[in-house]
């Protein structure tokens, strides 16, 4: 069992910033925050739950040019394991709110027509706690702005891939999203 003791748990401090439209995106996509590959990049979901990500985009019918990517948190969470070789980790709860305030921030100036929170982490900024299985199926909003929820893609990816129950209802709730987007007037 790797260690989590305090000391153990670090940031690598290559920030990732949000990146994509910034005036008015049809969707502001937010994970939890980057892997190694978005580290070294310095940009967000350019690794495995990126690609991922990018398919799930497509099979949706999103306009790539028509997004913003964000994080959490811009610092890759990192824990050393027994044979001292960094590994990600889940942002802490005091990280995420201290981060977290700086994508809330982005949110306001770049007036998204909705928000997707990937995953539990990014739930979470949104004040949701229950389960991404149930909080996928209610409406919700982030101060005016239509709010869906679904599952990280780093997620889908360990539990059944393109072919798994969790790929074809996160790419049901991206093109959900989608349509909502065009329907708010934003365009």
């Amino acid at each position: 069992m790797a260690e989590t003791s305090a000391a153990n748990k670090l940031l690598d401090h290559r920030r990732v910033a949000p990146e994509g439209l910034f005036r008015r995106p049809r969707l502001y996509l937010v994970g939890e925050a980057p892997g190694g590959e978005e580290a070294a990049q310095g940009k967000p979901f350019v690794g495995p739950a990126g690609n991922a990500l990018r398919k799930m985009l497509e099979e949706s019918g999103i306009d790539p040019g028509q997004l913003r990517l964000a994080n959490v948190i811009p610092f890759r969470p990192i824990e050393h394991s027994k044979d001292r070789k960094p590994r990600n980790r889940s942002p802490t709860t005091e990280e995420i709110q201290c981060y977290g305030a700086a994508v809330l921030t982005d949110i306001r100036r770049s007036k998204p027509s909705v928000i997707v929170a990937l995953g539990s982490t990014a739930a979470r900024l949104f004040g949701e706690s229950q389960s991404i299985q149930t909080a996928r199926k209610a409406k919700r909003q982030f101060e005016g702005h239509p709010l869906q929820i679904t599952f990280h893609p780093a997620y889908v990816r360990r539990f059944g891939g393109r072919s798994g129950d969790a790929w074809r209802q996160t790419v049901a709730d991206l093109r959900r999203a989608w349509k909502e987007s065009g329907l708010s007037g934003f365009k």
